[in-house]
């Protein structure tokens, strides 16, 4: 696998130009073709992995190695190099067998680069391969085709290769998903996700971005961007590129003549604030078999008291579970009420009901523990209460 231009560190160029098979994947480290003594004393080849960071050295000295059980030429197991041997799946369904940790102790600095780093235990491993076999090299010379091509990222994601989580954060590596409606709650739910690997990320949103917005929108919007007035899904769009590729803008309101084109979606966030709307697509979600997110907040100002009170909630309806729907989510036609125009917006609860809604994303898809598999969380202001409700037994994805 050749390494992707923007990957190429020095001290990893090194190690391809010296002919090694070295690649970045799933910011890991990637050197393949290593050859090592099995327990019955074979030559045998295997690959050694750490995570990688392009941005500094390496960040311990420890590696991961994919293969039997590393021996001398005599079959015995090179203990001075296994730290242990748990399988785990690093990425990609990519297991690796055993965790290796040896540092030279005449190196204090060990390891000064992914070069250095990866020899050292290359040299440790091949010193006892060519007792069995004098010609037993890693440096094969072979060209290798980069697997990271595809990423939706523009700079990785070292943050889940250090903490080791990576096979978890793929559990959200789908292929499309919608967030209808980019008012306060909606923009916090894509700060999110655009975070994870989904490929695609689709807005739907006709209105133009306003002052209101802008102090209730993550981030900090200039007065320069408002004074150009563009719709708030291409502002968004716009904000995040700067990450990721991937999200999708649609600058107009989902109604009867357009909802079809909420189909082939694996999972949709709903943040409007329309009971008609609300109730179009989410009736539309419900009958294609999409799972989706509802989201609503409710906040007053006790004139009394002169403090505010409320909740917010979030509302998973999912094939499995969605008679529910009806109980939480207001469908009724509110176009005529005044409320809405006197309705409290404040920043830290749009933010915190877009995090519930992400956290029942993520808890659907596997990634967050889910001992429950509630279908509804609110939370109460005033009793800083977070309760959860519309529970199931096993999941159904």
């Amino acid at each position: 696998m050749s390494l992707q231009p923007t990957a190429l560190k020095e001290d990893v160029q090194r190690l391809v130009d010296e002919g090694y098979e070295a690649s970045i994947y799933n910011q890991h480290l990637m050197v393949e073709s290593v050859p090592y003594v099995t327990p019955t004393g074979v030559l045998a080849y295997g690959t050694l992995v750490c995570d990688y960071s392009d941005e500094s050295r390496p960040r311990d000295h420890t590696v991961w190695f994919k293969g039997e059980t590393p021996c001398n030429h005599q079959g015995q197991p090179l203990i001075q190099v296994i730290n242990n041997s748990n399988a785990q799946i690093l990425f990609d369904q990519f297991a690796v067998n055993h965790y290796f940790s040896n540092k030279p102790s005449n190196q204090p600095d060990f390891p000064s680069n992914y070069h250095v780093k990866m020899t050292h235990y290359i040299d440790l491993l091949g010193a006892q391969a060519r007792v069995i076999d004098p010609d037993a090299d890693a440096r094969t010379g072979r060209v290798v085709e980069s697997r990271d091509a595809d990423s939706v990222f523009k700079y990785g994601d070292t943050a889940s290769a250090r903490a080791g989580i990576m096979a978890i954060s793929q559990k959200l590596k789908l292929s499309r998903i919608a967030i209808v409606g980019l008012g306060g709650t909606g923009g916090y739910i894509l700060d999110q996700l655009a975070k994870t690997s989904v490929k695609e990320i689709h807005l739907f949103d006709g209105d133009d971005l306003k002052r209101h917005n802008a102090f209730r929108a993550p981030g900090a919007i200039s007065i320069e961007q408002l004074q150009q007035c563009p719709k708030k899904v291409d502002y968004f769009a716009g904000l995040y590129g700067a990450l990721r590729n991937g999200i999708v803008s649609h600058t107009y309101y989902l109604d009867e003549s357009n909802i079809h084109e909420l189909v082939d979606f694996d999972f949709v966030f709903v943040s409007v604030d329309d009971g008609i709307s609300r109730g179009l697509i989410c009736n539309h979600l419900k009958t294609s078999g999409i799972p989706f997110i509802d989201v609503g907040m409710g906040l007053k100002k006790d004139s009394g008291m002169m403090v505010i009170s409320g909740q917010c909630r979030a509302t998973l309806c999912s094939p499995a579970k969605n008679e529910h729907m009806d109980t939480y989510l207001d469908t009724h036609d509110n176009r005529e009420d005044a409320l809405y125009a006197s309705n409290i917006q404040v920043a830290d609860m749009n933010a915190l009901n877009a995090m519930m809604a992400v956290l029942l994303y993520k808890q659907y898809f596997g990634f967050y523990a889910n001992t429950e598999h509630s279908h509804n969380l609110s939370f109460a202001i005033g009793f800083q209460s977070l309760v959860r409700s519309e529970v199931i037994a096993e999941p159904v994805l």
